[in-house]
């Protein structure tokens, strides 16, 4: 999932990093830039050294993938709410950020600075702190076309939403690690002359310990996603699912499993599924 989302930024308008503003104020500043004795250099500079917390192990991926992407990046640093609540000056502490991001992020192989643009904000606790962002967006964004009908609320097509009905379904009845080790794909759409809607979805899990707790919860579910699609994506007639639990080790790994998010539907194939 994440390598698809990477590919996908070479064709995006904009880059965004989101930056977590209370875990860089505790955890960056973790290491000079080189070693020092008494104020004085003694050693070699260590590269990326602001971000050589344990805790912000993910932000050093992000930072090292970005300068390889010659792209320009805005960031988004969230959370300054809890730097207010650390009595942090969020002005000066905005300003100490854009300075070693623009430093550690470096330019592009034209010479422009990578980082474009810092956000404070405060999604949760304060959303007009958005707007600058919003302001941006419609400034610098192509204009275009709707590329969807005004009148829609959502560009989601329904196999997407059916499979994610049955997914949520599961997550609620699941525990530990099985809910985030399964996807659901539609692998049967048939729409009867009466309106029925008959479903074959196939639950795809990594283990076959998985598969077994599955297949126990599965009855459990059924009756209730079934309602759920009627009334969200059938008008309210019936909607009649089969499930088949299917074992792939390395699904997370298959990029078909996300290109492909309709669901790899086979309309010619039987619902009794084995």
């Amino acid at each position: 999932m994440v390598k698809t989302a990477w590919k996908q930024t070479k064709a995006s308008d904009a880059v965004f990093w989101v930056l977590d503003a209370s875990k860089c104020f505790l955890y960056g500043d973790y290491m000079p830039p080189s070693p020092e004795l008494d104020g004085v250099s003694i050693g070699a500079v260590v590269e990326d050294s602001w971000w050589l917390h344990p805790e912000l192990a993910e932000e050093l991926a992000f930072l090292r993938k970005l300068k390889r992407s010659n792209m320009k990046v805005s960031v988004v640093l969230n959370k300054v709410d809890l730097l207010r609540d650390m009595a942090v000056d969020v002005e000066d502490f905005t300003l100490k950020m854009r300075e070693q991001l623009s430093s550690d992020l470096g330019r592009t192989q034209d010479g422009e600075e990578i980082l474009d643009n810092i956000w404070p904000t405060s999604v949760l606790k304060d959303p007009v702190s958005l707007a600058p962002i919003k302001r941006w967006l419609c400034e610098n964004l192509p204009k275009q076309s709707p590329i969807y009908p005004l009148e829609n609320i959502s560009d989601v097509p329904a196999r997407v939403v059916a499979s994610e009905i049955t997914r949520e379904k599961l997550f609620g009845v699941l525990r530990e690690e099985v809910p985030y080790h399964l996807t659901v794909v539609n692998a049967v759409w048939r729409q009867e002359p009466d309106g029925k809607l008959l479903l074959g979805q196939k639950v795809v899990v990594a283990t076959e310990g998985q598969s077994r707790i599955v297949r126990a919860w599965l009855r459990q579910i059924t009756e209730d996603a079934e309602r759920e699609i009627s009334g969200t994506l059938n008008f309210g007639r019936s909607v009649e699912l089969h499930f088949q639990v299917q074992v792939d080790p390395k699904w997370a790994e298959n990029e078909e499993y996300y290109e492909d998010v309709q669901g790899l539907l086979d309309r010619s194939g039987s619902l009794a599924f084995p």
